[in-house]
């Protein structure tokens, strides 16, 4: 962002209509502004906060009467008389992905004696937005400039004091860090996000459904922390294997080598023992999908026929019931209608009695028969039945010969392995290959331990899958449950999770910026402090969120250690680093830019922060801070300076070029940066740099 004008009509002590060109160049980023206390620095310096954020521009929250009271002390009154309107103009130019646009943005205020009206316009290159609605005009700008970060690029003597203080009191630091990294908002979205689910739930007395949703959400955490152990487990063990079965196929490659007949009749067993192994290793993964299945169902084939029979039972009763609830609600229509008593001898009123006893004996004749006390069907859905009754089926029907089959197979699988492992162990001893089949022998052991330990983790890692599967059913079950609760218990779920993600992303986010603020804040520090040879680097404790000071000597000093005056820079060097990190290439607006520093530490900030600190950057200075030796020093980067000055007749502030003890004639700035006009003669000559809205 880069200002390039500011507009004030009838604003504060400013009357008339005020223009001040902000232009600055590469080499000239400063703009300087000087004026005794009252003159109207600070007016000029939250005008352009205002303009761009409007009540959003003040730190502290403001109620909307609070802040109309602000704005209307704010509107221009010179001679008894007070201004019923005034506006604050900013043009400036914004760059996004490349592309360079000019914005003007334009906030009036008018008095209507008990209320304020206000008006933002926006225009973007001498055009409205015509793609948004007014009223989403501010969040266009907040989200162009937010305010949090705006914060940052202006800043005052008493906020680096507030903060200075705050670096010596770590309580009150901690809470100021995180505000300034805007984790405090976070926090905060967090803290009601609590508050907000813990009314819902009370309200709508589902505490006792949460508490067991947040049991079961607790017990599946522990069983994927131990799934994935133990998938760790099978992992390292699968890769021990892997690294015996090369040492053992190097081992009986040189057996090959060295035992002649025997070596080529053993890769015959060895080659055989192979596919042996893998066809073992199938058919068990058949039979373990088959038992962890199905398979179940058919250990107890009564059983499931029972329940399966009561479950179409209770379908059919269902039905039942509720064509004779539509019958007899049907009579009920029927006594109501005159056309079919009016062909019988039925006396006045009878009728209903006649329906009635119709009623009772057409709900008696269809009441079903043996209508149980407890319905089994009430705990399923109508899916949850349908794959009930499908797996009972196969499990019945095709289960067992499929399993039955699978047993033969891996019984003669395994038959032919021990035939061939009996072979092999048992072949002649040759003292030329005896040290390598013993090597072998025992590589092979240790193999064999290795695959019963990982058939031991992939068994327990089934139970816990199968216990995860149980725990989700469970907890769909009561979220499908919770899914019948009205909309405010939908959301109090809802925000659970938002709560988990923003409770994440607070941890994350804070850890990223802790660890840049570290480096920026580093380097900084280093550029402003008088003892920049003595220390070497600063410290971000991301426990207590505290700051150290490493010295070259390897010491280390706390923040609540420094001088005042040393607080005082290490403050301006936090918000300049904090600028730094926050990606947005904004001006510096200061004032009262040297506070209560000595000569010392002003001198650094003259040197090494005021000309470096951003493209732009704004100094309201009163002429005991930037004085006549400072200006000297920082001439070369001034691109205009102007002088404020209030009378103490009219209230009324001046703009002039020229700074103090320096005339207009003698100002930086070649032209005229500046131009007023009364309001009630707003007619202008052409001022290079300006264009007519």
């Amino acid at each position: 962002m880069r200002i390039q004008r500011i507009v004030l009509t009838d604003y504060g002590p400013y009357g008339g209509h005020n223009e001040i060109n902000l232009e600055t160049t590469k080499d000239r980023p400063i703009i300087l502004f000087g004026g005794q206390n009252g003159s109207g620095k600070t007016t000029l310096f939250n005008a352009i906060q205002i303009c761009l954020h409007g009540r959003s521009a003040f730190e502290e929250t403001l109620s909307r009467r609070e802040y109309e009271e602000r704005m209307q002390a704010l509107l221009h009154e010179s001679g008894g008389q007070k201004a019923e309107e005034a506006s604050i103009r900013l043009e400036f130019e914004y760059t996004d992905f490349g592309q360079a646009e000019r914005y003007t943005v334009e906030r009036s205020f008018r008095d209507r004696g008990k209320s304020l009206v206000e008006d933002v316009s926006i225009r973007r290159d001498g055009s409205e937005l015509s793609e948004l609605e007014e009223e989403q005009w501010e969040d266009f700008l907040k989200e162009l400039i937010p305010p949090g970060i705006s914060q940052l690029f202006f800043f005052d003597g008493e906020k680096v004091e507030n903060l200075a203080k705050a670096i010596e009191d770590d309580s009150s630091f901690t809470e100021s860090l995180m505000s300034l990294l805007g984790l405090d908002l976070v926090e905060q979205l967090e803290n009601d996000m609590t508050v907000y689910r813990s009314h819902k739930l009370d309200e709508n007395g589902h505490e006792e459904l949460a508490a067991e949703i947040d049991e079961y959400r607790e017990n599946i955490e522990q069983a994927e922390n131990e799934k994935s152990q133990l998938e760790d487990k099978i992992e390292r063990k699968t890769k021990e294997l892997e690294n015996i079965e090369a040492e053992i196929e190097s081992a009986e490659q040189q057996l090959a080598e060295e035992g002649g007949t025997f070596a080529e009749k053993r890769d015959e067993y060895k080659e055989r023992r192979t596919e042996l192994r893998t066809e073992i290793t199938k058919l068990k993964e058949d039979i373990r999908d088959i038992a962890t299945g199905s398979y179940p169902f058919a250990l107890a084939p009564g059983l499931c026929r029972d329940v399966i029979e009561r479950l179409e039972n209770e379908s059919k009763i269902s039905q039942q019931q509720a064509a004779r609830s539509e019958a007899v609600n049907a009579l009920s229509d029927v006594a109501e209608d005159d056309a079919v008593w009016g062909d019988l001898d039925v006396p006045e009123g009878a009728s209903t009695e006649v329906v009635e006893r119709l009623q009772d004996a057409l709900s008696e004749q269809l009441t079903p028969e043996n209508v149980p006390e407890y319905e089994l069907s009430s705990e399923f859905s109508q899916r949850e039945q349908q794959e009930m009754t499908n797996a009972v089926n196969r499990a019945l029907n095709e289960i067992p010969g499929e399993l039955q089959e699978l047993t033969d197979e891996l019984e003669k699988k395994m038959s032919g392995l021990n035939d061939v492992e009996a072979k092999i162990s048992n072949a002649p001893d040759q003292s030329v290959i005896a040290p390598q089949l013993k090597k072998i022998n025992e590589l092979n052991k240790k193999r064999g331990e290795l695959e019963s330990e990982v058939e031991k983790h992939r068994e327990r890692l089934e139970q816990v899958e199968n216990n995860l599967s149980r725990l989700n059913s469970g907890l769909e079950n009561r979220l499908d449950r919770q899914d019948e609760f009205d909309d405010i218990s939908r959301r109090a779920d809802l925000s659970m999770k938002v709560q988990e993600t923003i409770r994440d992303y607070r941890e994350t986010l804070t850890n990223e910026k802790l660890d840049r603020l570290e480096d920026v804040l580093t380097d900084r520090y280093l550029e402003l402090s008088n003892k920049s040879e003595f220390y070497e680097q600063v410290i971000v404790d991301k426990e207590d969120t505290t700051i150290y000071i490493e010295t070259q000597a390897g010491d280390t000093k706390h923040q609540s250690q420094l001088s005042a005056g040393e607080r005082q820079i290490f403050a301006t060097a936090l918000l300049w680093a904090l600028a730094d990190i926050s990606g947005r290439p904004l001006p510096f607006i200061i004032d009262t830019p040297l506070g209560r520093l000595d000569k010392e530490h002003r001198s650094r900030l003259v040197e090494n922060f005021f000309p470096k600190a951003s493209h732009q950057v704004f100094l309201f200075s009163t002429d005991t801070e930037i004085t006549d030796t400072y200006h000297d020093e920082l001439q070369q980067y001034i691109a205009a300076e102007f002088k404020l000055e209030n009378s103490q007749e009219t209230g009324e502030t001046s703009i002039s070029a020229g700074y103090f003890n320096v005339d207009s004639e003698d100002a930086v700035q070649d032209d005229n940066r500046y131009r007023v006009s009364s309001s009630e003669n707003p007619s202008q000559v052409d001022i290079e740099g300006y264009t007519d809205d």
